[in-house]
């Protein structure tokens, strides 16, 4: 049987890119294209080294387990969380082992040897669509699970054009805003935070119910600025739209761009927060 060395490694990284995002977005954390990329590439070089003649030695379970801690490294960096987020990228190619397993039963392809591994004749196209179907499986079986527990407060900057917005922050577990673009935990911040942050705006409540007669206006005020509309969904509201920007938000652990969305409605009604946090602060 010919081995093509460069669909092996493209195969490889696609799918390890794919596991990865998956990981990433049912953990709820914010994870970088560019970390997601060099791990999910560190996965298709090890999948071609462990063809190659001499290097069978790679294919075993300590070798493949260091590949795995070394791809999540690269994608999630040195930190508790990518504890968790590995857990997720295993459930994931798990999911994925039994969707190909489960499909080339139905379809009884002829099974080939590689490696002393069996191999089954699944297209590209048909591997990358059953790893989406087992996404949505694996999504559905651990919905809730990457979603922290508890309720404290914590304190985070948001900076914007220069200015500086201080807050408090409250965990809310039922918070599950998302960047549909990206996946990444959206922050929900109370208008005041943007009168904060553009004092000059005069952006009342009233506009904030209606973001997308407001969002041209913004756009042609501060046109250096990413102002877009987040999608939502909300308890006695079928959906609605909250006018987003992308910030620097300063953390515990240091400073990463990500999207505040604007309610026009206090998201505390004693006033001990200001924002609502729906992932893991770290």
């Amino acid at each position: 049987m010919t081995v093509y060395v460069d669909l092996l490694f493209g195969l490889n990284t696609m799918i390890n890119y794919l596991l990865l995002r998956g990981s990433a977005a049912l953990g709820g954390c914010p994870a970088k294209l560019g970390r997601l990329l060099a791990g999910a590439c560190l996965g298709g070089l090890y999948a071609v080294a462990a063809v190659l003649p001499g290097l069978e030695g790679l294919q075993g379970l300590v070798c493949q387990g260091l590949c795995a801690a070394l791809m999540l490294l690269l994608a999630f960096g040195w930190k508790r969380s990518t504890v968790k987020q590995g857990l997720f990228f295993f459930a994931l190619s798990f999911a994925l082992s039994g969707v190909v397993l489960l499909a080339v039963q139905v379809v009884e392809p002829d099974c080939m040897f590689l490696g002393g591994r069996a191999y089954y004749a699944v297209s590209t196209p048909a591997l990358l669509l059953l790893a989406a179907v087992s996404y949505g499986v694996a999504a559905l079986a651990l919905a809730g699970c990457g979603v922290h527990t508890g309720g404290e407060i914590v304190p985070l900057s948001v900076c914007l054009g220069g200015r500086t917005a201080r807050l408090r922050a409250l965990r809310d577990t039922g918070n599950t805003l998302r960047d549909p673009i990206t996946g990444q935990t959206v922050l929900v911040a109370g208008g005041q935070v943007l009168a904060e942050l553009l004092p000059d705006c005069g952006v009342s409540r009233e506009q904030l119910h209606n973001p997308a007669a407001l969002l041209p206006e913004l756009a042609d005020r501060y046109p250096a600025l990413r102002f877009r509309l987040i999608p939502y969904r909300a308890v006695g509201t079928e959906a609605g739209l909250l006018l987003a920007v992308r910030c620097q938000v300063q953390k515990k652990r240091g400073q990463e761009e990500m999207l505040v969305a604007f309610s026009p409605t206090e998201v505390s009604v004693d006033g001990r927060f200001e924002a609502l946090w729906g992932g893991a602060i770290v």
